[in-house]
């Protein structure tokens, strides 16, 4: 009898199961078979992207807004559009805010398939509306661990989208492969090999916007618009991204996140060292140094 041995996933088909889950996530908001998804992970995975795409895709009635936006504006935006899915992007003042949370829990309460009363008191008058869309938050961070956001929590669906460093940069290379505008392929795979080669280089994780924007500086630079290369360019943009990102944490907040990826990647990979390495997204010697002290602690 033969037996057959099932291989590991590549790194894009362990790709494409995660955006499916965004996919179906989306599929269920929109056919009211939730009211609501809370999608976090980090940035530049082709989140908001994937969301976006797929309600185009299935003709449902949305409408997005990101940045700031207040309590007031969150219940205009309900009642402006109460059989929409609503999309709200990255706007972390929201969940913040309690007010804020208040609503979005009226909005989220019950069956999906019904409306669901919102209501909001002014200083004047009591305004209501009747809500029957379904909304989709998109978030770079965690909701918070306080009473609220546990009961909003509670009400919809969440779903963490954490690919790896090694599925982004399988993504790039496949991304590349059909060519970008008038870019073709070997140009696109070109700048795509020097961008997961320059940000592995600075420690820092892969992300699809930088690979975008490279793409712009080596058009630019092929137009012969600029005075240095493009591959100068696309150097300096991710080193000043490096700073930025240094610039909002401390030494002690990087080392921590350093250490919580590195165990994430033992505890997903404890027998693969090379798996490890590429789960979390550090240089070799960092990510040894930050492996022996969560082993030693």
């Amino acid at each position: 009898m033969t037996t057959h041995v099932r291989s590991d996933p590549t790194p894009i088909e362990s790709l494409n199961g995660r955006i499916q889950l965004i996919r179906d996530r989306v599929k269920s908001v929109a056919l009211r078979y939730h009211t609501a998804c809370y999608l976090v992970g980090r940035p530049g995975t082709s989140k908001t992207f994937t969301v976006m795409e797929e309600l185009k895709h299935l003709g449902e009635p949305f409408a997005y807004r990101n940045a700031r936006m207040t309590p007031m504006g969150l219940f205009d935006f309900i009642a402006e559009r109460p059989e929409h899915v609503l999309v709200l992007d990255d706007i972390g003042s929201l969940f913040k805010s309690d007010q804020a949370m208040q609503i979005l829990m009226a909005a989220t309460s019950g069956d999906p398939s019904k409306p669901r009363r919102v209501t909001y008191k002014s200083k004047d008058k009591q305004h209501d509306v009747e809500f029957s869309g379904g909304i989709i938050a998109i978030s770079n961070v965690a909701l918070r661990h306080d009473p609220l956001a546990r009961a909003f929590g509670s009400r919809v669906v969440v779903l963490e989208h954490e690919p790896t460093d090694e599925e982004i940069g399988a993504f790039m290379q496949h991304l590349a492969a059909e060519g970008h505008g008038d870019l073709s392929p070997e140009e696109c795979l070109e700048v795509a090999e020097f961008v997961i080669e320059e940000t592995r280089e600075h420690d820092r994780r892969l992300d699809l916007r930088h690979l975008t924007k490279a793409w712009q500086d080596f058009r630019q630079h092929r137009d012969g618009f600029t005075g240095c290369s493009w591959r100068e360019l696309v150097r300096t943009s991710l080193q000043k991204t490096v700073c930025l990102e240094q610039e909002c944490l401390s030494k002690a907040e990087r080392i921590e996140l350093d250490r919580q990826r590195v165990q994430e990647a033992l505890s997903m990979f404890p027998d693969d060292t090379k798996r490890q390495l590429e789960y979390s997204g550090l240089g070799k010697s960092t990510f040894y140094k930050r492996r022996t002290e969560v082993q030693t602690i």
